[in-house]
């Protein structure tokens, strides 16, 4: 059962990927979005790679801010323009106005070498927009090394050389638990048209309901679910 519910789930989610719908999927990938969405629009410009970018889930979105749309990752997608390691970019050193990665980090081996490659690519001025987990479920199991609060991310940008601009929470408690009825939802009924349809449009209403909710219910947020970060070289 569970490993026909991921089976459904990574068909689910390369249905979605680079749709809007995409985002209204469970309360995690929703508060994730809200959290983003500010500093994409006032930091993203020019020339971006997207490092990590698996299977383009924000590529249609970042378009509409840049002249230029570079997706990397370890293996070919539609969303890449090249193959390569965050560990190791393929890319001229003061090549890009904008890094952009999002929920890659925690799946690399050796962040600081990644974030040093980050730095390295980005021009003078340029800006890194970053997302980690600070709260989640095993995935993409063994490449699954990190979980990140504020303080780690940190000290690992300082070590890097970034000038830190932002780091805020995105979702917390309510939306990490609200994930769960969510997916189960929307896996099991993949590929099930009417049903499909109805629990879709009935889990929008409890995604926004919870993510509305997270934002008021826990204002702390001790029990952030991510963290979106503005770093400027």
């Amino acid at each position: 059962m569970y490993n026909k519910l991921k089976e459904k789930g990574r068909a689910a989610s390369d249905h979605y990927a680079g749709s809007k719908e995409y985002f209204t999927l469970t309360p995690a990938s929703k508060s994730l979005l809200d959290g983003m969405m500010p500093v994409i629009r006032e930091h993203c410009r020019g020339r971006l790679l997207d490092a990590g970018a698996g299977r383009g889930a924000y590529r249609d979105l970042l378009h509409d801010y840049v002249d230029e749309y570079i997706g990397l990752d370890v293996t070919a997608s539609k969303a890449t323009t090249a193959v390569g390691d965050a560990q190791k970019l393929p890319f001229a050193s003061e090549s890009f106005d904008t890094v952009f990665c999002s929920q890659v980090l925690e799946h690399v081996p050796e962040p600081w070498k990644a974030l040093a490659e980050m730095r390295r690519v980005l021009k003078p001025g340029g800006h890194l927009i970053l997302t980690v987990p600070h709260l989640s479920w095993l995935h993409n199991e063994p490449y699954d090394f990190y979980r990140y609060t504020v303080h780690g991310l940190r000290f690992l940008l300082n070590q890097a050389g970034f000038e830190e601009l932002v780091i805020r929470p995105a979702g917390g408690l309510l939306s990490f638990l609200g994930h769960i009825p969510s997916t189960v939802l929307i896996n099991l009924t993949y590929g099930v048209p009417v049903l499909h349809a109805f629990v879709k449009w009935l889990n929008k209403l409890w995604v926004y309901m919870a993510s509305s909710l997270d934002e008021s219910v826990e204002k702390k947020k001790i029990f952030a679910l991510n963290y979106v970060c503005v770093s400027r070289k």
